[in-house]
């Protein structure tokens, strides 16, 4: 969320997620989790509102986005997947750093409201479109940092339905670290993570895609993942 200590939400977005339903103040994230249990009803208008005015802070636009998504809005959602489209264009690109690399963690908070809204999905009847979003998310992992939260993509439903998308996901990540060049983020975690997410179904191909990770140099904590997993040890060499 953002990280500019000096960033205050105007009064609109504070009374939508900056107060409890008991009208006390309160972290964003918190009121998000509280709303699942109905209140959601009573901010969507809102907050739909300053998710589709252009001239709104950014900063709102994206807040707005992560709890509409996480609750398991179609809106939400199509926001998400229009945002994949062009992350490069966004306005609230920069919104929120992670506190590792300092680099823009956005769609990482993205993929964790898109895979955690499942349940709600279920409820409201937007499974479908849970889909087309975390497939837009999957789609941009070698362009974009989801870091670990590239993990709250991975349920048993998305990687079925996204099993294709995931593949050539990796095998462009690969490509890229390959390729050599700097990288501010650790793109290889993902990768390593989308991996063993299909080496049940595709044992053969997560096999080799193991080892063509471990030997394009993706880093550290991508290595141990694979290692923990049960993949290649050509890294030891």
């Amino acid at each position: 969320m953002p990280d500019d200590t000096r960033w205050e939400p105007d009064p609109v977005l504070r009374e939508l997620l900056f107060t409890d339903f008991d009208g006390e103040p309160a972290d964003p994230d918190d009121v998000i989790a509280d709303a699942l249990d109905g209140g959601y009803r009573e901010r969507t208008d809102g907050l739909v509102a300053i998710l589709r005015d252009e001239n709104a802070d950014p900063a709102a636009r994206f807040l707005s986005c992560c709890a509409l998504t996480s609750w398991a809005d179609p809106i939400g959602y199509a926001t998400v997947v229009e945002a994949a489209g062009a992350p490069e264009e966004l306005a609230w690109r920069g919104q929120s750093y992670d506190r590792f690399h300092s680099q823009d963690d956005t769609f990482a908070h993205l993929a964790e409201a898109v895979g955690r809204s499942r349940d709600m999905a279920d409820e409201r009847g937007t499974a479908a479109v849970r889909i087309k979003a975390a497939r837009a998310l999957i789609r941009i992992a070698e362009r974009v940092q989801l870091d670990r939260r590239a993990s709250d993509l991975l349920y048993p439903e998305i990687v079925s339905a996204c099993g294709d998308d995931l593949v050539a996901a990796v095998d462009r990540g690969i490509d890229r670290l390959a390729a050599g060049g700097r990288l501010n983020w650790d793109l290889g975690l993902q990768l390593a993570l989308f991996i063993n997410a299909l080496a049940e179904s595709r044992p053969s191909w997560a096999a080799d895609a193991r080892d063509r990770l471990s030997a394009a140099h993706p880093g550290d904590r991508a290595l141990r993942e694979l290692t923990e997993s049960g993949g290649s040890s050509l890294w030891l060499l």
